[in-house]
């Protein structure tokens, strides 16, 4: 465990139930938004034949290319079978 993640775990053990739900919220709220600048970054450098991979819970990695870039999906192509997949799961290789 990082030296961050101890102090975390010291606090979680100190703080009522209010305050871990609201760290817990904080949390959360700076996750999604990390997840949205990710995906504006990611749309904004994306196009038709780039090649991309994504991590599949039935195959693990999975690679294939880009056929059409949506609001917050891309369509992938995967040895000829077509995938939406949400952006933040994207990574461009």
């Amino acid at each position: 465990m990082t030296e961050n993640l101890n102090i975390l775990h010291t606090m979680l053990h100190t703080w009522s139930d209010e305050e871990v739900s609201e760290a817990w919220q904080m949390i959360a709220d700076e996750g999604k938004r990390r997840k949205q600048v990710k995906t504006r970054k990611l749309k904004g450098s994306l196009r038709v034949g780039d090649k991309v991979e994504y991590q599949s819970r039935r195959t693990g990695i999975t690679r294939g290319h880009i056929i059409k870039v949506k609001t917050k999906n891309a369509l992938v192509q995967v040895n000829g079978q077509q995938w939406n997949v949400p952006m933040a799961m994207l990574t461009k290789i």
